[in-house]
């Protein structure tokens, strides 16, 4: 029995590298960001539930002035919208997340979809106000998480608009001042930083969803 275990947890561990290697080989750098290394090998852990799952979500930008980008240089502060204190560009985020929890009154696992939205200086920072809205009533302690760092760097400039890019956030508990970082790599900048950002939020609540012991299948 010892050595059926050893041997499937050998086959694991083969899984795990041979993904690492995959994602490198398109750009994925895994050096500094082992949060999400971390989340990798729970989700190839047999009885890892995660505590929340995107379903879907989108974005839109809003630009009532589309002069030069130094206009910010130019424009005198009075001349700001007055509803939000901003001028040119913003952004807006629709989250749509299943999270679970334990119900302590029939210790059963329950889910509920919950749909938020958010505005943002940019997409990615309305993307991640929209998150931490769905997360926060099931998951107060996101109410802490602060991103405190986003780095993108394009991996083939010769593809132009179609590069692909690999984005980078570090995450920052207030409470304890731990700090973490993940990493995701696409074609659609967007989607590399939601990616990034839902690692993240994962990382934050491994240790306050020990109770969830269901399967893969519980998300459908």
């Amino acid at each position: 029995f010892d050595d059926m275990t050893d041997d499937l947890v050998s086959e694991r561990a083969v899984g795990i590298l041979n993904r690492v290697k995959k994602l490198e080989s398109i750009g994925y750098t895994f050096e500094g960001a082992e949060a999400s290394v971390d989340i990798m090998i729970l989700h190839a852990t047999k009885g890892y539930c995660p505590p929340f799952t995107v379903l879907d979500y989108s974005t839109q930008v809003f630009d009532s002035k589309l002069d030069p980008a130094f206009r910010t240089l130019l424009v005198d502060s009075d001349t700001r919208d007055d509803t939000n204190g901003r001028f040119g560009a913003t952004a807006r985020a629709t989250v749509q997340v299943r999270t679970m929890d334990y119900d302590h009154t029939d210790s059963d696992m329950i889910h509920t979809d919950r749909l938020e939205v958010s505005d943002g200086e940019g997409p990615v920072d309305a993307l991640a106000g929209a998150l931490k809205r769905a997360l926060v009533p099931v998951h107060p302690i996101v109410n802490g998480i602060e991103l405190i760092d986003y780095k993108v760097r394009i991996l083939d400039p010769e593809s132009a608009t179609a590069a692909a890019t690999r984005v980078m956030i570090e995450f920052r508990d207030n409470e304890s001042e731990k700090t973490w970082t993940t990493v995701s790599v696409d074609r659609n900048v967007i989607s590399a930083s939601l990616n990034a950002l839902v690692d993240g939020f994962e990382y934050a609540l491994i240790d306050h969803a020990a109770e969830c012991e269901l399967g893969d299948d519980f998300f459908p």
